[in-house]
């Protein structure tokens, strides 16, 4: 990672990035107010609470961006995940009695990831440049961010991304959750 980047980091969790509320209080400024909407401008203000930044698709374009890399991770991903595989090491004698001669050969079918186990993942994300979602899941209104669906395995996973300041992260898991609660009942039905 880059040092200016890692630089940002530390900064905006200890809340030590220039906004107008800090420069105010480091004497380098006489107003806190957000020039956007007048509210008080802090780190938190900037990265997530400003509605009119929210307005002008400021947070969308961060989110989007997001979704981007994880969806090219998921890709990338599902492209060396492979079906686990059982070797069979079988000798036949001259009496047609089977035997191994050697070492013994470990195999495993141990499961690293939930790619694994299957090779007719179908994703798409939420993103202009994607494909649409999975027909179980386009019955709805609901646009999860990403869909993740194998015919084969029955397995249907979906992702919903959302890029909170650290206090109300657990709000919006709960909001997520419940947003997405009725949408899983029919797949389940399904035998998903």
């Amino acid at each position: 990672m880059a040092p200016l980047r890692i630089s940002f980091l530390i900064r905006s969790v200890y809340d030590l990035l220039p906004s107008n509320a800090n420069l105010v209080r480091w004497g380098k400024k006489e107003d806190p107010t957000c020039p956007l909407c007048q509210g008080r401008q802090t780190t938190e203000h900037v990265l997530s609470s400003c509605k009119i930044a929210l307005s002008q698709g400021r947070y969308t374009w961060r989110h989007n961006r997001v979704l981007q890399e994880l969806a090219a991770i998921i890709s990338t991903a599902k492209e060396e995940t492979t079906l686990p595989k059982t070797k069979a090491l079988i000798f036949t004698t001259e009496r047609g009695a089977k035997s191994w001669h050697g070492r013994p050969v470990r195999t495993t079918n141990q499961i690293k990831c939930l790619l694994d186990g299957c090779d007719d993942w179908d994703d798409s994300a939420d993103l202009p440049e994607c494909d649409s979602h999975p027909s179980i899941i386009k019955e709805t209104r609901l646009r999860p961010d990403i869909v993740m669906h194998s015919a084969s395995t029955q397995q249907l996973i979906t992702v919903e991304l959302i890029v909170p300041y650290e206090n109300s992260m657990e709000e919006a898991h709960i909001y997520k959750r419940e947003k997405y609660l009725n949408m899983t009942k029919e797949p389940e039905n399904a035998g998903y």
